[in-house]
């Protein structure tokens, strides 16, 4: 399982934003508990955006619980070493698409996110957001956790995306352009 410092470490080398004082006080307050989902009702999650440069499109998940489309992600379980194994495992396992090959090494974004009653008692989640390459021409499966799972270019989004993804959607894409072309 992924240690404190590590999972630290991996979030100071994502972006400064306006979230990024509230994992230090996560971390500070709940310690390793904050790596776990029974570790209290606001934990670290781990995330992974998967584009297609070429088509600008986005490979998204209608999740079950939440019943609106997102990125791949969630809790971190035993097998992760790292923030970063996380987000890769949860976007394989949810996508279908094995194995990855092209996931930045650190975050594109870190972000705090309120949750619905559906979640039961997670009612937060501090979400370390990495990205991967994959193509519109590899095809997706659908897992126990959505209802289905589909690429969409940037300009033909779905209507009942995460609240706030309208707004993050473009910004994350370029950075995950950016991340990925720079690693290439």
């Amino acid at each position: 399982m992924i240690d404190l410092d590590t999972a630290r470490q991996e979030v100071e080398r994502g972006p400064r934003n306006s979230f990024s004082a509230s994992f230090a006080e996560l971390f500070d307050r709940q310690g390793a508990d904050a790596l776990h989902r029974s570790g209290g009702e606001r934990h670290l999650t781990a995330s992974c955006l998967v584009i297609d440069p070429v088509t600008e499109a986005v490979l998204l998940n209608h999740h079950r619980k939440a019943g609106l489309w997102g990125q791949f992600g969630g809790h971190l379980e035993s097998v992760d070493t790292s923030l970063h194994d996380a987000a890769r495992r949860e976007a394989e396992e949810e996508s279908g698409l094995r194995p990855l090959a092209r996931v930045t090494a650190d975050p594109i974004d870190v972000h705090v996110h309120d949750l619905s009653a559906a979640f039961g008692t997670c009612t937060r989640h501090f979400d370390v957001v990495f990205a991967a390459q994959a193509s519109t021409d590899d095809s997706p499966n659908v897992s126990e956790e959505s209802f289905d799972v589909a690429w969409f270019t940037l300009d033909r989004l779905p209507a009942d995306l995460m609240p706030d993804l309208p707004d993050r959607l473009p910004g994350l894409f370029r950075s995950a352009v950016s991340a990925l072309s720079s690693h290439a």
